[in-house]
């Protein structure tokens, strides 16, 4: 699929490729949530109009329903985006403890689930640091080697995994420091 969409433009795919990943990849943990509240604001906004014309023929609902539906998905999905941290922690530690130790009784589990879901909240920001830096990596080494490409010199496949490991490294070191006591 990447190789499709660079011949769409041999030069400004992987110039972006190259700039979204390298930002994806220093500053993903910050850009990520911020991404998927925005998306969720403009689908609410985007959608809000034609939902809102199957129930009502109001025209102040018209005009200013999809405003309210775009909040409100930004609002729920900010929500939904911290609880599922939780609850990923949740069932990794109800379903981790229930197999290794499947005599112990249901509070015990559930005690430990619990701590294992507020661990993996608290941890949220370093799990997006080393994804969002190893995405960034792949997609700044795509653009990178297909950039190198078209002036004709060949990276390879040993090239790209270097370019790979380099960003993701300091992407991950970077976004660490820079999040450095926030939650």
């Amino acid at each position: 699929m990447i190789g499709e969409l660079i011949m769409y433009d041999p030069l400004a795919v992987p110039a972006f490729f190259l700039a979204a990943g390298i930002a994806l990849a220093f500053f993903g943990s910050r850009i990520v949530p911020f991404a998927l509240v925005l998306s969720a604001f403009i689908a609410g906004i985007m959608h809000g109009g034609p939902f809102l014309l199957q129930l009502t023929d109001n025209p102040d609902i018209l005009r200013f329903g999809p405003a309210v539906l775009g909040i409100l998905f930004a609002v729920l999905v900010s929500f939904l985006y911290r609880i599922a941290f939780f609850l990923a922690g949740f069932f990794i530690g109800y379903f981790t403890i229930s197999a290794l130790f499947p005599e112990l009784s249901m509070f015990p589990v559930l005690l430990i689930a619990i701590v294992a879901g507020a661990l993996v909240y608290v941890s949220r920001n370093f799990v997006f640091s080393v994804l969002t830096s190893v995405m960034g990596a792949g997609l700044a080494a795509a653009g990178a080697v297909s950039l190198v490409a078209w002036i004709n010199v060949s990276v390879g496949v040993f090239g790209y995994w270097v370019i790979v490991v380099i960003i993701t490294v300091s992407g991950v070191i970077y976004q660490l420091k820079r999040n450095k006591g926030r939650k």
